[in-house]
């Protein structure tokens, strides 16, 4: 998809504003401007993909993360019960039947992965990995640079689209352009959504922890509100 619009925008888009000598300067910031997007926009992507999202310590790097079976679950302790916000209704610490572990706050079992994912959002199939603590952040920079990238197809493209629809027109680039426009906006649609979506997620974990700041007089933002399970 992303390089079909690729294509698309620089194939019949780009290529004939560069024969064009009054278009060609233009062109060239144009041309600029989209790969200097498209660049960050790949680079987040594989990020999101290569990076691991974060999971429960093993055993052998800290064992108080570690379940054992016959012992059963253990309660709170005390120094923990400050900072933890999701427990059982009987007061012990939550744990993976699967994984055997503790789980902390916003840590949940990932079914296709197969493992405990960190401040977990939800497992992408689009990178093939969950979306966690550690590649968070470049998911959101992900959502970004396509909402920037689609948008800029969309409004960019447009004179070319409306000089396509003329009868001297191939019906092969009157066709692309028109799907190359459509494709862009549908996409470029849900994702502002999407990313609109996440931006109201975090200023209202801003708000919680400025407001626990009022009443505590300590600053902490609670990343659990992040990102929604």
């Amino acid at each position: 998809m992303i390089i079909g619009l690729y294509l698309i925008y620089t194939t019949f888009h780009l290529g004939p504003r560069f024969e064009e000598k009054t278009t060609r300067g233009s062109a060239l910031l144009d041309a600029f401007v989209f790969h200097a997007v498209t660049a960050m926009l790949l680079y987040c992507y594989a990020l999101c993909v290569f990076v691991h999202p974060g999971t429960i310590p093993d055993k052998e790097e800290d064992p108080s993360w570690d379940y054992d079976e016959a012992e059963g679950p253990q309660p709170i302790a005390a120094d923990l019960l400050m900072n933890m916000q999701e427990m059982k209704r009987s007061g012990d610490r939550r744990h993976c039947k699967w994984c055997l572990k503790y789980k902390p706050d916003r840590c949940h079992h990932c079914r296709v992965c197969r493992i405990c994912i960190l401040k977990m959002d939800h497992h992408c199939p689009w990178i093939y990995n969950c979306v966690g603590f550690r590649n968070y952040k470049y998911f959101f920079l992900l959502l970004l640079y396509t909402s920037i990238d689609c948008l800029y197809i969309v409004a960019n493209m447009l004179p070319t689209v409306r000089a396509g629809t003329q009868p001297t027109t191939p019906f092969m680039t009157m066709f692309w352009l028109m799907f190359g426009e459509t494709l862009a906006g549908f996409l470029g649609v849900l994702v502002v959504l999407f990313f609109g979506f996440h931006i109201y997620l975090m200023s209202k974990a801003a708000i919680l922890g400025f407001s626990q700041y009022e009443q505590t007089g300590v600053l902490t933002v609670d990343r659990s509100k992040l990102t929604s399970c």
